[in-house]
Formats: structure tokens, C-alpha cells, sequence
């Protein structure tokens, strides 16, 4: 049996391509094509029917990409995943900056707060927002007059984002005050990790969040500064960030094994190991806290878990689901939770947390960390 395109052909060669099989034949196809249309307009989504309506009825000009990104951040909103994000094609270069820890701004990290408010996360070491007096957890109200309320995150990173040498104006809210900030933007270079010999051959190591360079810079504050007698690693008011980046930064002081361990939908388990034969095997200590969050918190577990290190503070945020970013065919990225993770011991970390070796009021957790060292170093002896 002839398929329809192959009786078109046999027509147009059986009547020697005359005007009326020529009329015929183009009847044919352009039915055939009008069919093909009208399958088509059916396949569309109810959303894309209701942007093209949008575009051709309403009365004011609109860019279809304004849409599109609107259907995109209610189809996020509605999955009820709190910490999926979208970035359009303009907000995909903060994004990059900010995993890269090089950019112009004010050096804090913001995240959506479990009520759904905007706030800091984490305020780098000498930036800006720590010379104003920022602080994390508090609460975005406005950035240069324009309010945050419902913002998305990408529309207030680019919001702190700007020249250096620019003024800005940030207005927050902490314990129920309202503050507000002028603050001067800078070029931000990679300060994420502060290290310094705390006591003798004993090195304090800060990092502010988990980018890109972080496990480097840890590798090479552990080769410059003597600490036989012990390491404070503070991820106090660190958010987290990059997973490959701390699995990278545990696995200085962890030889091989799971570090940490999450499940993906309709996916066996993905389990993240350290495959290093030499490691550091100094005694050690980590400070944590509130607001010590998401891959920061992974660190902390498989430290804890593989009795690597005391861990000292108050119990971490408790933010323990993995984000996966995935680019769109426009170059614009979302950020969907894929799975949970579980430490060493196969803990769950979201919603509960990591709770320390020792709890111990804030302002009090180096001095412990020193007596805890000390402790470690002589029973070693």
C-alpha cells in the first residue's frame, strides 16, 4: 500500500505533471500540511497557548521572555521545593562569579530563609558587608529602594552586583529593627578562606562558603603554616556551596571512603568517596553553628562520623538536600533539589542537622577548640 506522499509522487509522474494533477497534488499537500499544523497547535502546552494569547491580545507590548520566565519561577514555586532557583540568561554570569568567589559587590551570600524571606548566609572575612556591620540572617527589605519582598534570589544578586567604587543602598531587618546600609562596592577576589597560626604549631582556618578554590587554598594553608599539634577548621556561617568542592576540601583529612552519600528519583544511591592514600593526620577540631549549612554541613558529618575530628558549637541549619543546576536551551539555568544527603554512618542531615561532639556557647568555641587540642595532643603521647 502506497503511502500518501508516494501516491503524490505516483500522480504527478502518471499525469505527466499536468495543470490539474499539478492542482491537485498542491490540494494534497497543503491539506496534508494544515493537518500537521493543526497537530501541532494541539500538542501545545496550555502554558505556551496561554503566553502566545498573552502576546497577541494584550493591549500593552510584551517580550515573550518575561513570560516565559514568570511561568518558570510559579512552576518552581508550586513544586514546593524551597531551594530551587531560576537564573536567566543575564543572571547565569553572577552565578558563575559567585561559585568562582570573583566578583564585583558587597561579599555576602544570600538564600531563601525557610519562611521564604531573603536573607544573608554568610558575610565574607573584611568585605563590605562585614565593615558595615552586616550580619547573616538578616533579612532583605529593599536593595536601592526597590523591595525584595517575593524577589527571586537571581534578581537580588544582580541587584548587589555592580561597579567598584559604587554606592549602595541596603535596607535589612534584624530582631524586628529595621536597618539601613550605605555601603561601597568591591572587586571580591577569592576570600573565602582566612588561615593563620592561631597557637603554637596549631593553624585556625576560616572559610566563608564552598567555592571553587576553597579545598586549594586549604591544601596550601595546611602546607604553610605548622600545625602537628592541631587544626581548627571554622565553618561557622558558612552556607555551603560546591559538593565536588567539599567532598574535595574533606578528603584533605579523610584516606579513602564515603564522605557523603544522597539518592536521586528512579536512581540508585550516589555515593561520594575519598580516594586519597596520603592524608593530614593532625588532630583536629570544627566549629559550627546555626547558620553552618548545606555542604558545609557534609564536611562536618563525614568528619564526625569517621571520628576524624571533634566538633564543637551548636547544632548546624540542617539544610541537608542536594541542588543539581541545569541549563536551558537559552543558556538560562535552574536549580532543582534531586535528592538528600546522608553521611558516612548514613544520617540524614535535612531538618535535623549536625549536632556537635560538644555544645558550647557562642564566643567560647576557639578556646575550647585550643583546650580540646591539647587534650587530643596528650593523650597521643
Amino acid at each position: 500500500m502506497l503511502s500518501p506522499w508516494q501516491s503524490i509522487i505516483a500522480r504527478f509522474r502518471s499525469a505527466g505533471f499536468n495543470a490539474t494533477a499539478a492542482i491537485t497534488s498542491l490540494a494534497i499537500i497543503l491539506a496534508f500540511a494544515l493537518g500537521d499544523y493543526v497537530g501541532q497547535a494541539r500538542k501545545a502546552s496550555p502554558v505556551e497557548q496561554s503566553i502566545s494569547k498573552i502576546l497577541t491580545k494584550n493591549p500593552t507590548p510584551l517580550k515573550r521572555s518575561v513570560l516565559e520566565q514568570a511561568a518558570i519561577e510559579a512552576a518552581l514555586k508550586a513544586s514546593g521545593d524551597q531551594w530551587a532557583n531560576y537564573f536567566p540568561q543575564e543572571s547565569v554570569k553572577n552565578l558563575n562569579q559567585t561559585l568562582e568567589g570573583r566578583y564585583s559587590g558587597i561579599g555576602i551570600w544570600l538564600r531563601k530563609s525557610k519562611s521564604g524571606v531573603l536573607e544573608v548566609s554568610s558575610v565574607q572575612n573584611k568585605s563590605p558587608a562585614a565593615r558595615a556591620g552586616i550580619k547573616v540572617l538578616d533579612s532583605l527589605i529593599d536593595i536601592n529602594g526597590v523591595a525584595m519582598d517575593g524577589a527571586s534570589l537571581a534578581t537580588a544578586v544582580a541587584a548587589l552586583r555592580g561597579a567598584p567604587n559604587t554606592n549602595l543602598q541596603l535596607g535589612v531587618e534584624r530582631n524586628q529593627e529595621q536597618i539601613r546600609f550605605e555601603i561601597t562596592r568591591e572587586s571580591i577576589l577569592n576570600g573565602d578562606v582566612v588561615a593563620y597560626q592561631l597557637a603554637t604549631k596549631v593553624v585556625y582556618i576560616q572559610i566563608s562558603s564552598i567555592t571553587s578554590q576553597v579545598a586549594t587554598d586549604v591544601a596550601v594553608a595546611l602546607n604553610r603554616y605548622p600545625h602537628q599539634s592541631g587544626v581548627v577548621l571554622d565553618l561557622r556561617d558558612n552556607p555551603g556551596g560546591l559538593l565536588n568542592v567539599a567532598v574535595d576540601l574533606a578528603s584533605l583529612f579523610l584516606n579513602k571512603g564515603t564522605i557523603v552519600s544522597y539518592s536521586r528519583k528512579n536512581d540508585s544511591s550516589i555515593i561520594l568517596e575519598s580516594t586519597n592514600q596520603i592524608v593530614d593526620v593532625a588532630p583536629m577540631t570544627v566549629l559550627i553553628n546555626r547558620s553552618t549549612a548545606s555542604s558545609a554541613e557534609v564536611i562536618a558529618g563525614a568528619l564526625q562520623d569517621r571520628n576524624r575530628a571533634v566538633i564543637i558549637g551548636e547544632k548546624s541549619y540542617g539544610k541537608g538536600t542536594v541542588q543539581e543546576i541545569i541549563e536551558l536551551v537559552d543558556g538560562s539555568k535552574i536549580e532543582i533539589t534531586v535528592g538528600k544527603y546522608r553521611t558516612p554512618n548514613g544520617r540524614v542531615i535535612d531538618q535535623v542537622g549536625i549536632a556537635p561532639d560538644l555544645l558550647v556557647p557562642e564566643g567560647e568555641e576557639i578556646k575550647k577548640a585550643l583546650l580540646v587540642l591539647g587534650g587530643l595532643a596528650a593523650i597521643a603521647k
